[in-house]
């Protein structure tokens, strides 16, 4: 299984906290490749310890300078699109791989996902808060590009892509274009939802399990997913995204993600002595959110215990 990430130094623990639930979790070969610049020697040497006989890594830099003309908003940095640069640049010699957003945590073995079958060029999680290119939470270019307002809209946290297909379609360097001729609220996911129009294959949420899963009020994915799917995402989750929400990160002060204290515990194995941040916004941010009731949680939202981590170990036993 080919896994890669994007991750510059600054999210050198995310990273790491990814490489270790991947060694407790993974029954079959993993090569783990990372996307990134300014990496420190110890959180290098950090990643390179904490390989098993399954899992390794391997890091991959990024010449900044090759890609100067792409434009990011809400302060996205370049690392942000690197799940749309690497395929231009890399794995010559593969026909699929698995791109994970570093701010993710596997729960179970992956053998599953890997082996879905395809019949598109990307498998993918529909968003569970933009659910459709008409979203009416940001503005998205799709009557100037004529797309169909209800056309599902995918989530880019975790992406099973067969390369041959992204090639001949040369899914990169239209994402590209897009990033270049709109300014997009959600950068690189925005720009390959206007590529891609809504084909991609839909997989299963608990493979993307989102914070917006659990907020009633903000799920719109309920218009298009059954109850019971998007239970699962929240009670059985294989990959817990910990992307930018009202729960704030789990590196914060004040957040309030279930899969919170998994990751803490995860990272504190990683790296003992890491501290929590202070991040203003995200703190104002869910503090707004709750003053307006908008965050009211589906019942099944539970604060997911150690054992939702299926270790390998525990499973040959």
């Amino acid at each position: 299984m080919l896994i890669f990430t994007g991750a510059d130094g600054n999210y050198a623990l995310q990273a790491q906290v990814l490489m270790h639930s991947l060694v407790k979790t993974q029954h079959q070969k993993v090569r783990l490749m990372v996307f990134g610049n300014n990496w420190k020697a110890r959180d290098v040497s950090k990643m390179y310890s904490l390989q098993n006989d399954l899992v390794s890594v391997e890091f991959i830099t990024v010449d900044p300078s090759n890609f100067a003309q792409i434009r990011l908003m809400n302060d996205f940095p370049l690392a942000t699109a690197y799940n749309i640069i690497a395929p231009l640049h890399s794995f010559e010699n593969e026909s699929r791989i698995l791109y994970l957003d570093a701010d993710t945590l596997v729960t179970k073995d992956l053998s599953d996902l890997w082996n879905s079958e395809l019949s598109s060029s990307v498998g993918a999680v529909i968003d569970a808060h933009i659910v459709w290119m008409a979203s009416p939470s940001m503005w998205r270019p799709w009557r100037e590009e004529q797309i169909e307002p209800l056309t599902p809209y995918l989530n880019t946290g975790m992406m099973l892509i067969d390369l041959n297909a992204w090639r001949s379609q040369e899914i990169s360097e239209r994402t590209l274009f897009f990033l270049n001729k709109y300014d997009l609220p959600c950068a690189d996911q925005d720009a390959l939802n206007l590529v891609l129009r809504g084909n991609f294959d839909q997989i299963h949420p608990r493979f993307n399990s989102m914070p917006y899963h659990h907020f009633t009020h903000l799920r719109y994915l309920d218009t298009v997913e059954s109850d019971y799917l998007i239970g699962e995402a929240i009670t059985n989750p294989a990959i817990i995204h910990y992307h930018r929400s009202f729960f704030n990160k789990p590196w914060n002060y004040g957040c309030s993600h279930p899969g919170s204290e998994i990751w803490r515990q995860f990272a504190s194995e990683v790296r003992p002595h890491w501290r929590k941040k202070l991040h203003l916004m995200g703190l104002a941010r869910s503090f707004a959110a709750n003053q307006a009731n908008m965050t009211a949680l589906d019942s099944r939202t539970y604060v997911y215990p150690p054992q939702i981590v299926k270790e390998r170990c525990a499973d040959q036993q």
